[in-house]
């Protein structure tokens, strides 16, 4: 009886460490800067109407742009630093994601973007960044369509 309840607890035991151990990893860090405003919207740079639309050369430039950058509600730059990047198409409707980035957009997404139409929409999900101290920053999801 004794021998299988050692069992359990390494089973048990071996199952949670992991969890434990890796489980905040890919959280961003949060701001330590208590006086940041909250940021609720970001946008990228040449969208100076802050619309969430871009035009597909817009777009194209932005993500051969490194660092990528974005500017948010509180009027300041951001460098984003790892972000979710996924591609909603609108016709097919068609979501695709590309998988974590860090501090640049993956080949394969930027080549979906030069595919792009009318329409079709750039979600950038679970974004981290820094501000222009070098704090590390969680952002709020980045959205823009494609116009024209």
């Amino acid at each position: 009886m004794l021998q299988k309840t050692k069992i359990q607890f390494t089973i048990i035991l071996l199952a949670i460490i992991p969890v434990l151990t890796f489980g905040q990893a890919g959280k961003p860090t949060k701001s330590s800067n208590p006086k940041m405003p909250s940021l609720k919207m970001c946008h990228v740079p040449s969208d100076s109407m802050a619309s969430a639309k871009l035009t597909l050369a817009d777009a194209q430039f932005w993500a051969d742009s490194l660092p990528l950058t974005v500017i948010c509600n509180d009027g300041r730059p951001y460098t984003l630093s790892q972000f979710i990047f996924t591609t909603i198409l609108m016709n097919p409707l068609q979501t695709k994601e590309y998988g974590l980035a860090n501090n640049g957009i993956p080949i394969l997404a930027k080549k979906a973007i030069n595919q792009m139409k009318v329409g079709d929409t750039i979600f950038l999900k679970e974004v981290s960044g820094k501000d222009a101290d070098g704090v590390d920053v969680k952002l709020p999801n980045i959205v823009f369509v494609i116009k024209e």
